[in-house]
This record gives structure tokens, sequence and C-alpha cells, in this order.
């Protein structure tokens, strides 16, 4: 493409989502959704059973990332659940599931499609949760 070429296209965005736009040196042009950035964070603590992520929580909602904090090098397994539906295992824990007590972390960038994200803990593990909530 020559300096005097340009691609077109067409950006759409919620309207509750604003939208940034950034340039490099040579002009080229992005476009980042800022709720596709976590803004927002909840702490479970551990044996929690489908804690609510945000006040009520909505469809749409993101689930960015969540980290895991074991408290043993057998802790109990995280999951996850997308509204009223079937709990996903994240993590399964177990005997002797970590090597060490050093947190990691699960990127998921999952939007809502059902209702409310809510995450549910075993003994020993707990998370720290970022997206953005309801």
């Amino acid at each position: 493409m020559s300096d005097m070429e340009y691609n077109t296209g067409t950006v759409t965005a919620r309207a509750s989502q604003p939208v940034r736009f950034q340039s490099d040196l040579r002009g080229n042009l992005k476009v980042v959704v800022a709720a596709d950035i976590a803004a927002e964070y909840e702490t479970v603590a551990a044996s929690q059973t489908d804690q609510v992520m945000g006040a009520t929580g909505a469809t749409g909602d993101l689930l960015a990332r969540v980290l895991v904090v074991p408290a043993t090098t057998s802790p109990g397994a995280v999951s996850i659940k997308d509204g009223a539906g079937s709990a996903i295992t994240i993590f399964t824990g177990g005997a002797s599931s970590v090597a060490s007590l050093v947190p990691f972390s699960i990127p998921l960038n999952l939007y809502s499609l059902a209702g409310a994200w809510s995450i549910t803990t075993g003994t020993s593990v707990s998370c720290l949760v970022s997206g953005n909530f309801t």
C-alpha cells in the first residue's frame, strides 16, 4: 500500500462502551474498545459457591481474567458459570496440582450470554477476578 492508499472499515460498539482511537508514528489507526479493558475487580474467598460478579451481574458483562491464588499445593477447583448455565471448570485443583504457592492467571475475555458471571472456589484457593460487571 502506498502512502496515499488507506484501508477503510466500520467500527460498531454498544453505546455503553466507549471506543478509543490510537495512531502509531506512521499514521496507522488502531481502534480499542474500552470495554475490552478490564475496569473492575472482585475478590472471591476460598470455599465460595456461585459468587456473583458485580452488584447483580447481567448479560453482556465481561469476564476478562481470573487470578488463582492457591493457599496450599493441593488446592480445590475453580469454576465459572454464565448465568444459570452449567459450571465450567477452569482449574481442576487436587492433590499436588501446583508446585508452589505462586498465583497464576487464566485469561478468558468472555462476554456473558445468559446473565451474571459467578465463580465457585474450592478449599484453599481464592481468586481475584477482573472484568466489567454490572
